[in-house]
């Protein structure tokens, strides 16, 4: 079980798309998130199988599809149980690549506590940094400290962008997806 949470928007269903090398989660570009509880999508690599988790966004303020504090409850409600039955084994916090924000350190403590006991690892995925020059992946080099700084310690990283190979897009975009 791998269990993706993190703000609304930030691409937890596209990421999951990307793993499952197809559209299986429904994803929006709408001002309003389309992820409205958890849901599970299977898929095998390696001939290991995994289930990833999409879970409703976090942060969508009271006025949200899925209000802030009822995301947050269901969520930690959720991860109880899950880790109960047939346990956590791998939390996927996905942020946008942007500053460290009160929320952001917020909800990486809420979740990350709740399976404490459990010693789950969490990894970051870092979205949105299609246009992070030259590489995306310095972007975790300058920022790791800032975010250990906060407490926030995770077991790996990941910095990606999940939109779609389109024909028509730049080719600089696309050497960058390869």
């Amino acid at each position: 079980n791998v269990v993706l949470y993190g703000e609304s928007g930030v691409g937890k269903s596209s990421l999951i798309n990307l793993i499952m090398g197809r559209d299986a989660a429904k994803t929006s570009p709408d001002a309003l998130a389309c992820t409205t509880t958890h849901a599970p999508y299977d898929v095998t690599i390696g001939g290991q199988c995994f289930r990833l988790w999409d879970t409703a966004g976090l942060n969508e303020g009271s006025e949200g599809t899925v209000p802030a504090a009822v995301a947050k409850r269901n969520l930690t409600k959720f991860l109880r149980g899950l880790n109960q039955e047939d346990g956590v084994h791998l939390l996927i916090y996905c942020v946008r690549g942007t500053r460290a924000t009160k929320a952001l350190r917020t909800d990486y403590k809420i979740f990350s506590a709740v399976i404490r006991d459990s010693k789950v690892p969490t990894i970051v995925v870092v979205t949105c940094l299609e246009d992070f020059r030259p590489v995306m992946k310095e972007w975790w080099q300058k920022n790791k400290d800032e975010l250990a700084t906060y407490g926030m310690q995770f077991s790996g990283y990941a910095c990606v962008t999940t939109l779609k190979d389109e024909p028509a897009e730049s080719p600089d975009i696309h050497q960058r997806r390869a």
